[in-house]
């Protein structure tokens, strides 16, 4: 009984976390169905013509369900039941104690409500949820063993998003770099073969779609970077989305799994630099990925080591303490 009310409980908070980002996830100029449409119609400009995936998926369950419109927020509160799902099963296989990760599906929550909304910078996204959901649902194949499917599973993934291209690294990190170069050979060859289906899978996008210049006026490099700091806002939405986490990550970086250990360094600090050179500071949900799959985690299992250490040592004291005095 004790378990099922811990199933049950987690359940709930699963349930409301979806509910609040739902809810959140309003978009009140119709720019999602704008996006979609313009995929579908192959008008989309770079680079959303090249993420049809999520696009397509939408018109599909519209044509599914025979609506006048695709089911955005259906689509929403399924993505966060599966988002924070597969976040507490990745986040139990990684040691956080049941407590710890709800609190980690509660961050995650907040985090991502921030940006969503009519006051929030960040679009409707749905390929960006879709990348974190894939990313944690490579996580788990890693965790668990099967390894095997992060070829097939990039092969969606990168039709998505392009930047899935960082899933091989979670085969990579799996293993520790001081080993023999022969037992590194199974990893370094399945997340080659992976890099390779997606780059074939991107590629192939587009030869598909062909060239599809950007109609709206992009920034890149100083001048997108410059752009954002322009606009205030833009960087309190940054600085709320991220919060202290990534200098929480680096703090509590030796008490957590190595695991978490390398895929920080694989992951967070090229990821944070190519979404700040190349993108709106402010769109938080850009972050999502790092995140849901290495930040949060990283920051609570560090935390909760270290206290878990203290009370060990608070222990060991009181017991010496406590212990009767050897005659002389």
């Amino acid at each position: 009984m004790p378990r099922l009310g811990e199933h049950a409980l987690a359940a709930l908070v699963i349930v409301v976390a979806s509910v609040q980002v739902t809810a959140r996830s309003e978009d009140p100029n119709a720019t999602a169905l704008a996006n979609v449409q313009n995929v579908v119609s192959g008008t989309g400009g770079d680079l959303s013509q090249y993420r049809p995936l999520s696009a397509y998926l939408a018109v599909g369950l519209q044509h599914l369900f025979q609506l006048a419109a695709p089911p955005f927020v259906a689509m929403r509160f399924v993505q966060c039941l599966l988002l924070f799902s597969l976040a507490f099963v990745v986040y139990q296989h990684l040691g956080l104690n049941r407590r710890v990760t709800l609190v980690g599906i509660g961050l995650l929550t907040g985090l991502t409500s921030l940006e969503l909304g009519t006051l929030g910078p960040s679009a409707f996204s749905l390929d960006r949820f879709n990348d974190a959901i894939f990313y944690l649902l490579g996580a788990l194949f890693v965790l668990r063993g099967h390894e095997l499917w992060i070829p097939a599973l990039i092969a969606v993934a990168i039709a998505n998003r392009e930047t899935a291209v960082f899933m091989p690294t979670l085969i990579l990190a799996r293993y520790p770099f001081n080993r023999h170069l022969l037992t590194l050979k199974r990893p370094l060859v399945l997340a080659s073969v992976a890099w390779l289906v997606a780059a074939g899978v991107y590629l192939a996008i587009h030869v598909y779609y062909g060239p599809h210049p950007r109609t709206e006026a992009s920034y890149w490099g100083p001048d997108m970077f410059l752009h954002s700091l322009a606009m205030p806002g833009q960087t309190a939405f940054f600085v709320a989305a991220i919060n202290l986490l990534p200098l929480l990550a680096i703090l509590v970086l030796k008490d957590a799994e190595p695991f978490l250990q390398r895929l920080f360094w694989m992951v967070v600090p090229l990821w944070f630099v190519v979404h700040i050179w190349a993108a709106r500071l402010g769109e938080g949900i850009m972050y999502l990925v790092p995140l849901a799959l290495v930040i949060v985690p990283l920051v609570l299992q560090g935390l909760q080591r270290r206290l878990a250490r203290s009370v060990s040592d608070a222990d060991v004291v009181a017991a010496a303490a406590s212990a009767p005095a050897r005659p002389a």
